[in-house]
């Protein structure tokens, strides 16, 4: 999901689930390509050299050969951009799999490259995003309109994905059953068997059409009718491939029904009762969309089956893990047959965040550096040094919050062989402190009126928090709260923690 699946979500699901796989935001691979072409004429600066061999080849095409057939050298600027992260004290990112956007063979290849090189456990490539800063790009669900270029994208996906180690990238397709005219078992059908012939055997269905006009991105998750007849069809008619299925999904019950079938019995508290299936597992086309039995808006159908087709290999949800996180918090056990979960409660759940948040966001109320934080401190050069402990703002909030738990890392202090950059804040010097403030204060401090820490930032490290406390008194005083607090600049230097 775009600016939601962000380096700071994923954490906060990886708090709750070990075991479930989780996608990134999409990542242009265009943007890579770019990124990548920057940092090398950055370099070569550097080196002072004159002669032609270190110039650029071709360096005004947007191609992308010439990062596909050299090494790539991955650089904090990829990493970040990619949207990668190697981890927080005992929290493993893996599984997680990388999507990303493009209608150009080449970039693609050079962004399965990246993927492959920062460890991702799998490469995706966007056909349904109907955005118009995606789809009026020709990437996205125009895709699925221009079904050449999908080929040609995923083809080469696949065959750098098969060459670049020994233990392949898995490469899979996110797309929906129709766009605008396009739509019915047939198109699919044809599109699907169209990238199972440029090597792609595992496929997300969003069991919806699409519409790239007339409807925003909102209205094309709810307005188009839900069709699980169709992905089930498309399952009967690939069994040779993997499909994972989206769309729909509230309830971590649905989702284990999708997953499993409705007649199988789960002893347990979330115990499943046999009922009768609107969906034949032996007559799919029978079943159509508008459903009379469902009896759902726009005619939906969400009818799981009696048993689960056994090339379904599980279920894709968005909305519930953004509106409703705490609900996961059972999925290691519930899904996986786990004996525990990672966390056992709400608040232990949000103080692990917050020592996450404390380290790669770190406080700028007592340091004396005019420098915005404008990108977390993993990806700076330096870190920042405080003048003292803490200010009375963080002095109270670390009172309570080491009642009962281990106190927050004290960021700024970081012990040498904690500091990811292996930077030794020792080593700061006065001077170079100096040289980052100079010259810095008057346009940007300005601009942000005395804050340190930019609003979107804050914003970003507390939007996972937002739904925590779902159907659970006090969820809007908390969202209200929490908003206001973060436009305030004093507890907003104290940092999002």
């Amino acid at each position: 999901m775009i600016d939601v699946s962000t380096v700071e979500f994923r954490f906060f699901v990886r708090l709750l689930t070990s075991r479930a796989v989780i996608w990134s935001q999409m990542v242009v691979a265009e943007t890579l390509v770019h990124r990548n072409r920057l940092n090398r004429q950055h370099n070569q600066r550097d080196c002072h050299k004159e002669n032609a061999s270190c110039e650029l080849l071709s360096s005004s095409s947007s191609s992308g050969t010439e990062e596909e057939e050299e090494d790539i050298e991955l650089s904090r600027d990829l990493i970040k951009y990619c949207g990668w992260w190697d981890g927080h004290a005992d929290v493993s990112p893996h599984p997680t799999v990388c999507q990303i956007g493009s209608n150009d063979p080449d970039e693609a290849a050079f962004a399965t490259r990246v993927v492959q090189k920062c460890g991702y456990d799998g490469i995706d490539l966007n056909c349904e995003c109907p955005s118009d800063r995606v789809a009026g790009r020709c990437f996205g669900a125009a895709l699925m309109k221009d079904q050449d270029a999908a080929v040609g994208v995923v083809s080469s996906m696949v065959r750098i994905a098969q060459s670049i180690s020994n233990e392949k990238l898995p490469v899979s397709v996110k797309t929906r059953i129709g766009v605008d005219d396009n739509e019915g078992f047939e198109f699919i059908s044809s599109f699907v068997q169209r990238l199972v012939d440029a090597g792609c055997n595992q496929f997300v269905i969003h069991a919806r059409k699409v519409y790239t006009q007339g409807l925003s991105p909102a209205q094309n998750r709810d307005i188009p009718p839900i069709d699980y007849p169709c992905v089930y069809r498309l399952m009967e008619a690939f069994p040779h491939c993997s499909f994972l299925i989206n769309g729909g999904i509230m309830s971590l019950e649905h989702a284990r029904e999708l997953a499993f079938g409705s007649a199988i019995k789960f002893e347990e508290k979330y115990g499943s009762i046999e009922k009768e299936s609107c969906v034949s597992n032996d007559a799919y086309g029978d079943h159509a969309v508008p459903c009379q039995r469902c009896n759902l808006p726009q005619g939906s159908c969400l009818g799981p089956p009696r048993i689960a087709p056994p090339n379904l290999c599980g279920v894709m949800v968005g909305r519930l893990a953004r509106d409703r996180p705490a609900d996961l918090a059972d999925v290691d056990r519930y899904f996986y047959g786990e004996t525990s979960n990672p966390c056992n409660s709400r608040r232990e759940l949000m103080q692990k965040y917050i020592l996450f948040l404390e380290r790669v966001y770190p406080r700028r109320c007592c340091d004396d550096d005019e420098t915005i934080t404008l990108e977390m401190v993993t990806e700076m050069q330096t870190p920042f040094i405080p003048k003292r402990q803490c200010c009375s703002i963080c002095q109270e909030f670390r009172d309570q919050n080491s009642k009962g738990i281990a106190s927050p890392i004290e960021v700024g202090t970081i012990a040498p062989s904690e500091n990811s950059l292996g930077i030794d804040p020792s080593t700061v010097t006065s001077a170079k402190r100096q040289q980052r403030q100079s010259g810095k204060r008057s346009k940007r401090h300005e601009k942000y009126d005395g804050a340190k820490i930019v609003t979107r930032i804050v914003d970003r490290a507390l939007q996972p928090t937002w739904g925590i406390l779902a159907g659970e008194a006090g969820q809007k005083m908390f969202r209200r709260v929490s908003h206001q607090l973060s436009r305030e600049k004093t507890v907003r230097n104290c940092g999002p923690a």
